[in-house]
């Protein structure tokens, strides 16, 4: 486990962050600056595996945290990356139960917790916090449900077009595309799309064969053309 503190002055900035408590004024944010402890995690160091008790809130303060399970057979499959502002392991605040997937630290990260009790107060005294945590996970089973669906009823190529596109939203936008920075290596882009690194590499260079992308080195891809891209995935 991360070496683990009383977060005091930086939990002020890590609960401000977080959408679920956007309101909360400054003096309420104080109130549970009290109530959280950080920790520290080292590139690859896990925060839980698969089967431990579930007891706390996890707010991504910085760095970058996966959710994955793992095969009987080794193959991982990414359920979610989360980023700066993001939380996880709400379910622990409502039922007694077990981690059903494990988290690691993609990079050096901090992460501020917040236990199951002091949580379950706060939505019980805060309503506007409880609203929001519903729209959330509102919203996240919404992307679930959406991403069965992707694993289950389209190809390889289709899941990766999808995922560059949108990825595209929030990329530098350049003459009918984007330029995207990818915080994934090309193995946990396999294991998000549920798929081979080889796939997703000759997948890749399909595409760039194709002129619809470039490849900029491992960690950037400039999308050529937005419109054909789209257009070949609503042809799939």
């Amino acid at each position: 486990m991360g070496h683990c503190h009383n977060c005091q002055g930086a939990t002020h900035v890590c609960a401000s962050t977080v959408p679920i408590f956007a309101s909360l004024g400054t003096s309420e944010l104080l109130e549970i600056n009290s109530l959280i402890q950080s920790a520290e995690y080292a590139k690859g160091e896990l925060l839980f595996v698969e089967g431990d008790t579930s007891t706390h809130l996890y707010i991504v303060q910085s760095g970058q945290v996966k959710l994955y399970s793992v095969s009987p057979d080794g193959r991982q499959q990414i359920l979610r990356i989360l980023k700066a502002g993001e939380f996880f392991g709400e379910l622990a605040l409502f039922q007694e139960t077990k981690q059903y997937c494990f988290a690691e630290a993609m990079e050096e990260s901090s992460l501020c917790l917040l236990g199951q009790a002091d949580f379950q107060n706060l939505l019980q005294e805060k309503p506007s916090v409880a609203l929001a945590l519903l729209q959330a996970m509102s919203a996240r089973l919404f992307q679930a449900e959406r991403f069965i669906g992707d694993l289950t009823l389209k190809t390889v190529e289709e899941r990766l077009i999808s995922w560059l596109l949108m990825k595209a939203q929030t990329g530098v936008k350049v003459h009918n595309g984007a330029r995207i920075s990818l915080e994934l290596s090309r193995e946990e882009l396999a294991h998000l799309l549920g798929t081979t690194i080889e796939t997703v590499s000759r997948r890749l260079s399909s595409l760039q064969a194709e002129g619809l992308l470039t490849l900029s080195g491992h960690r950037s891809i400039v999308i050529r053309d937005l419109g054909r891209l789209e257009a070949l995935l609503a042809r799939s």
